[in-house]
């Protein structure tokens, strides 16, 4: 409760938001193919622990690959073998998991300030762009975030839970649970968040007797037999394991990176522009400062500090690392969509409108920049792929500017909560536009499809200086490289893999030469220069993008 009046969102309206957002989250998952990099390699690593009947050594192209731990490869495995290997399927759990956020969300804020916090926290992040495009996609980065997630919504349950001895016990036992099951996905950095998060919000509470009840030996030892097995399995299977997976991929990435270097003020527009629209609301200068007084001198509730010092804690742990990438703070989103449906549930109780209604004209505008911008793109690209965004762009644009002119409207008839659920509505449909032009994306579909329909099992397929993710998983078959080797490059080392990896054109050539079947799958640029040396002259039988698949005979 907010400025002594108490919002109620009628329980005829949550049922067509929820399925609302089920519906936006499942429903356009196989839409379109694998989008390259990640998602055919997360598909196909699955599909080999099928194949090669190998669930604790993961690979890749047939060879090791010790990136990322097991637990995400294992349910996507799982779910193909009783569906089969589809987009939906291999899309399938981020999606799930999504969704798991947000009910969890939805409970938090339930907790921590009222009921129409805790419905308006879960329909925030369903509707922050970021949160929704990771949830679409088949990185590790939603599937971590929804486990961290999980564990420290049972540390605030346990922690707020001092009369109900037997609630606390389960709650501290799920935190441990969620934490070993975020290392299965991502390693130890789950551990160091969560148990920073935890840390720091005692510290600044100065409640260290809960470490009482938060440090339990048995749930320490339930930690340990879920997490800890694979990892002595994969390192007794492969003595490398633990150079590469925790020295190279974790310390050395997080310290010397030798990739996705940025400044320290990298994540700050990830986080504005990853909020939208509810950022531009957020942008009350007066507000804000009182809020941080507040914070400062100690005068918030302890929910909101758990907020802020979850959020910070991912904030700052990432902005320090060397190695950056957008998608690393998403288990900040969270946090922020609570603290802003707290600031959405007091701005609507104390009845300060003209704070919604300037949000709306900033909102307003931006959707005006978006559809000129458009515009102007399509005067001066000359890419195709760009200029097959360009529909949607202006579709989103459209679909914007009504939502803001509409929450204006609304908000200026003093109807606050109508205006915010219009906005919900708008961004939900804003989603499925967007989510709908996912198809341009970088994608080799055609291709690997083409190989699959006729290559025979002793057919060749080689991929020229650059591996295709897609080609594997589209194909179902291992490819020879030629050339550059990339994230294939460690497990190309492990054991004798020359008959797959040539490092100059003679081997290509001669298998050309030879009467064994081979599909060369290349850019047209490359194929240019080589194609005088590839006798037989090569003959073409799929394209897409700028690649060609050629074949050696008739």
């Amino acid at each position: 409760m907010a400025g002594g009046v108490r919002l109620r969102i009628p329980w005829w309206m949550l049922c067509p938001f929820a399925v609302a957002i089920v519906a936006s989250y499942l429903l356009l998952l196989g839409h379109a193919p694998l989008a390259e990099p990640d998602e055919p390699r997360y598909g196909e690593i699955a599909r080999e622990m099928l194949v090669l009947r190998d669930w604790i050594t993961p690979h890749l192209n047939y060879v090791k690959y010790f990136e990322k731990p097991p637990l995400v490869y294992w349910l996507t495995a799982i779910d193909m073998h009783f569906f089969g290997a589809s987009e939906l399927v291999v899309r399938l759990w981020p999606a799930l998991l999504g969704l798991l956020g947000i009910g969890i969300a939805d409970a938090l804020g339930r907790s921590m300030y009222s009921r129409w916090s805790g419905h308006v926290a879960a329909a925030l992040l369903a509707t922050t762009p970021l949160y929704f495009g990771l949830s679409q996609i088949v990185i590790l980065d939603m599937p971590l975030s929804t486990m961290m997630t999980v564990a420290l919504a049972a540390f605030w349950f346990a922690y707020t839970a001092a009369d109900r001895p037997r609630l606390r016990r389960t709650c501290v036992s799920i935190l441990y649970v969620a934490t070993a099951l975020a290392v299965l996905i991502k390693g130890p950095v789950a551990i160091l968040l969560t148990g920073g998060i935890i840390v720091a919000f005692l510290l600044v509470r100065w409640d260290l007797g809960a470490l009482r009840w938060a440090i339990s030996p048995r749930n320490a030892a339930l930690f340990l037999l879920i997490a800890l097995p694979w990892f002595v399995l994969v390192s007794y299977r492969n003595p490398e394991f633990i150079d590469f997976f925790i020295v190279k991929q974790h310390l050395a990435r997080y310290l010397t990176p030798n990739e996705h270097q940025q400044s320290n003020w990298f994540f700050v527009p990830i986080v504005g522009a990853g909020m939208l629209p509810w950022s531009m609301f957020l942008l009350a200068p007066r507000a804000l400062g009182r809020f941080a007084m507040r914070l400062l001198k100690r005068q918030t509730s302890a929910a909101t500090l758990f907020c802020v010092l979850w959020a910070g804690v991912v904030f700052v742990f990432f902005s320090l690392s060397g190695s950056k990438l957008a998608t690393y703070i998403l288990p900040m989103f969270c946090p922020l969509a609570l603290l802003a449906a707290r600031f959405f549930e007091q701005v609507i109780a104390d009845g300060r409108t003209p704070l919604l209604r300037r949000g709306c004209v900033a909102l307003t505008v931006f959707a005006l920049v978006l559809a000129i911008a458009a515009d102007v793109t399509a005067l001066v690209a000359n890419d195709e792929r760009i200029r097959m965004v360009l529909p949607y762009a202006w579709s989103g644009a459209t679909v914007l500017l009504l939502a803001a002119a509409t929450a204006f409207t609304l908000a200026r008839r003093n109807m606050q909560q109508a205006s915010l659920a219009t906005l919900v509505l708008g961004m939900l449909l804003l989603q499925a536009v967007a989510i709908s032009g996912r198809g341009v994306a970088a994608e080799y579909r055609p291709l690997g499809l083409a190989i699959g329909a006729q290559a025979k099992p002793d057919d060749l397929v080689v991929s020229y200086r650059h591996y295709v993710q897609g080609i594997a998983f589209y194909a179902r078959r291992r490819v020879v490289m030629v050339g550059g080797r990339g994230e294939l490059d460690f497990g190309s080392q492990q054991g004798d893999q020359q008959a797959f990896f040539w490092s100059t054109d003679e081997p290509l050539l001669d298998a050309w030469r030879s009467d064994r079947h081979l599909f060369l799958v290349i850019n047209r640029s490359e194929l240019e220069e080589l194609g005088p040396a590839l006798q037989p002259p090569p003959r073409q039988i799929a394209a897409h993008g700028k690649k060609v698949v050629v074949v050696n005979f008739r």
